[in-house]
Formats: C-alpha cells, sequence, structure tokens
C-alpha cells in the first residue's frame, strides 16, 4: 500500500510539474502563431511571385514558344499548389519558430512589429522587395556569363 501511495504521489507531482510546461509551450506556439499572422508569413510567396515569374520568364526565353507555354501553363500551377499548401504548413512554421526564439525574444520581435516602426517596416516590405527585384535580377543577369564560363568548365573535365 505505501508503494502505491509513492508511485500516485510521484505521478501526480510530474503531472502537476509538467502543467506548467505545457502552459508555457502553448503561451509561445500562441505568441509564434500571432508573429506569424502579424508578419504575413503567408505574403511572403505573394510578394516573391512577380521574381520568381520574371526568373523563369528569362530562363524560358530560348524555349520555342509552345514548350515555353506548356512550362509557363505548368509554373502557375506550381504557383498555385504552393500558395494553397501554406495553410498546412502554418503549424510547422510555428514550430520553426518557437524552436528558433525563446519566448522573451518571440515577446520582443512582437513588440517591435506592434510598434509604429514595426508596422511602418511590415507595410512597406512589399515595395522594398519590388524595388529589389530590379537590382536581384540585374545582379543574376550579370552573374550568368561567369556561371555559363563554370559549368562549361566542369564539362570539359
Amino acid at each position: 500500500m505505501k508503494y502505491v501511495a509513492v508511485i500516485l504521489i510521484t505521478g501526480v507531482t510530474l503531472f502537476w510539474c509538467a502543467s506548467p510546461v505545457r502552459a508555457d509551450e502553448a503561451s509561445k506556439a500562441a505568441k509564434a502563431e500571432e508573429l506569424l499572422q502579424l508578419t504575413q508569413g503567408d505574403q511572403v510567396l505573394k510578394m516573391m511571385e512577380p521574381m520568381m515569374k520574371g526568373m523563369m520568364a528569362g530562363a524560358n526565353k530560348d524555349m520555342p514558344a509552345e514548350q515555353r507555354a506548356k512550362v509557363g501553363e505548368m509554373q502557375e500551377k506550381v504557383m498555385a499548389l504552393v500558395a494553397a499548401s501554406l495553410n498546412k504548413a502554418k503549424p510547422a512554421l510555428v514550430k520553426v519558430y518557437t524552436d528558433t526564439y525563446t519566448e522573451e525574444e518571440i515577446e520582443g520581435i512582437l513588440t517591435f512589429y506592434k510598434s509604429s516602426v514595426g508596422r511602418a517596416f511590415l507595410q512597406k516590405m512589399p515595395e522594398v522587395m519590388q524595388r529589389s527585384m530590379p537590382v536581384m535580377m540585374k545582379m543574376i543577369v550579370d552573374l550568368q556569363p561567369e556561371i555559363q564560363a563554370m559549368a562549361e568548365g566542369n564539362k570539359a573535365k
């Protein structure tokens, strides 16, 4: 009987101690989800879509028109599939945040994004991304001869 009481007390104690941990994890996950919502993580794909389409169009420019049209259709389908999958990825993204940041760090990040400066940062990020695209595209175009030379160098070996 004494043995059963010890096991029961130990079990209750462990359960009692674990409850705050689960509550803390739930609190941290809720904050991470709020951060994901606040930063409009799902909007990142939408912001990147024009850049990705531009890059794909550049890569497809040497294809015959019929093949380019087929590839374009496939790319549209892939983009739609990725966009539809974002909601399914939300729990995994929340876990990435909770695994990467402490609850205190998430709270600090939330405080920043809720501030006027943080809101301005978030509101202007689409413009920053849009204005950055031509810069990145030029960089990629400028690097193409070097990349092609590297690829041809590897073919010779």
